[in-house]
């Protein structure tokens, strides 16, 4: 028997990235035991002080998982591995858009969706029990060093049918008061600064009555409150009355409160009656801007009014109303930066996030900060980052428009703004028991983040 040890780079300062185990080692070690079979390999899920886990461990495999911001984290996980002669598997979105930046520590990057080629590997350790840099190239979408060189191997195809998959191994990275489900994989909609529909190809569904089962193993393990993780829950509504009348008959509607991103423009009465029903309580939108002209460059086929329509139809439901807006596009204005604080400040949203524009690798906005030199493939990645009071004046500015020094009293009086819409909301929100937990440690948080720059 072999010994995986997934570890996911996050931040450990951050509240919001430690909110959720993430599900990615439960999809992937289903999917390798119900393929290779029980008693081939063992997993186990790092969730903290790596260095103790391998040394106690002793795994013969890590497999580390890493989004953009956070991939230095995972260039240092894999330094520690490589100092103990483990080999290391990377995944995850960055090394997918960014093959070319796999470490001398890393052996394998795993490139798109991951299920079908981590099995793959796995099946290649077992027989030459190393990665064989030989053999690798007979495995479809990955990428590896041979002889100096950079190795990338044809991309391999998505999963056809979610439906074939198991679910996912939930109990290996353990069961929280929150949890998360995906009734999806992939977006319809291909948004300037995103990266979603381009690494997921298109949109696959999972047949409801595979989420009412992931809904009851969670219920029936301790977790009250689900988030339907789906870029666009409300997409399509055929299938979300499928997924309500489900949830409504088995009743868990009365065992969970449920949570969902949507997009504005998919927002109708019936909608919002259908997550009224299921006992959604709160959601979350990317509206973005409160420029009309901001608006169509970020994302397309949406109107502010159709903003503006979604939020009351939920106030007047009684459903908490989450917005993200986005400020700093190459063009954008002040004056448009303006419209977007009168929206928000007009508006009866409950809770706001202010981001700063960003350009992830993968996206048309990575091309676009190439070609203007404000990004390179062996800069500091936690400077990939849309909280501008973070990274302060080391900040990626994207704006042709406006000074770092601008931006920032802007950020400023949004994060005011926030304040006070977070404060109006406090006493009716459906978290309030969380609250007191969730200020403390984005308190320890900010204080370890504070200390660590500052030694």
């Amino acid at each position: 028997m072999i010994k995986v040890l997934f570890v996911n780079s996050k931040n450990p300062y951050s509240e919001v990235e430690n909110r959720y185990h993430p599900l990615w080692p439960a999809f992937l070690a289903a999917y390798a035991e119900e393929k290779l079979g029980s008693g081939v390999v063992d997993f186990q899920f790092c969730r903290n002080n790596f260095e103790v886990h391998l040394d106690q461990y002793k795994p013969d495999i890590v497999a580390i998982g890493a989004v953009t911001q956070n991939y230095g984290y995972a260039v240092t996980y894999s330094k520690i591995a490589k100092e103990r002669s483990i080999p290391v598997i990377i995944g995850g979105i960055h090394i997918t858009s960014l093959p070319e930046t796999l470490t001398e520590d890393m052996d394998v990057g795993c490139i798109g969706e991951g299920e079908e080629t981590f099995c793959e590997l796995l099946q290649h350790f077992i027989r030459f029990e190393k990665f064989d840099i030989e053999y690798l190239d007979n495995i479809d979408g990955i990428v590896f060093h041979k002889k100096g060189k950079l190795i990338k191997t044809p991309d391999r195809q998505p999963i056809q049918s979610l439906d074939e998959m198991p679910p996912p191994k939930r109990s290996m990275i353990g069961y929280q008061y929150r949890g998360y489900v995906y009734t999806a994989r992939g977006c319809a909609y291909n948004c300037v600064f995103c990266i979603c529909s381009r690494y997921w190809g298109k949109i696959r569904y999972v047949k409801p009555e595979r989420v009412i089962e992931e809904l009851k193993e969670y219920a029936d393990n301790g977790t009250r409150v689900v988030r339907f993780a789906d870029e666009n829950f409300t997409g399509n509504v055929v299938r979300l009355k499928e997924i309500a009348s489900l949830i409504l008959s088995s009743g868990l509607n009365k065992r969970l409160k449920f949570s969902c991103w949507c997009r504005a423009n998919t927002v109708t009465p019936e909608v919002v009656d259908i997550l009224k029903s299921i006992n959604v309580v709160s959601v979350k939108m990317g509206l973005e801007s409160g420029s009309q002209r901001v608006l169509d460059y970020l994302k397309g086929g949406v109107k502010v009014e159709d903003n503006e329509r979604a939020i009351r139809l939920f106030r007047k439901a009684r459903i908490q109303v989450n917005g993200d807006f986005i400020i700093g596009a190459p063009d954008e204005t002040l004056n448009e930066i303006r419209l977007t604080y009168d929206f928000i400040r007009k508006m009866p949203l409950n809770f706001v996030d202010i981001n700063l524009f960003s350009a992830y690798p993968g996206t048309p906005i990575w091309e676009y900060a190439l070609q203007k030199k404000l990004v390179s493939n062996d800069m500091d990645w936690e400077l990939i980052n849309i909280k501008l009071d973070q990274t302060g004046a080391s900040s990626i500015i994207l704006s042709e428009k406006l000074s770092y020094s601008q931006l920032y009293n802007e950020y400023k009086r949004f994060r005011k703004l926030r304040l006070y819409k977070s404060l109006m909301s406090l006493f009716n929100s459906p978290w309030l028991n969380e609250i007191p937990g969730i200020i403390l440690k984005l308190l320890i948080g900010k204080a370890a983040s504070f200390f660590k720059k500052n030694k």
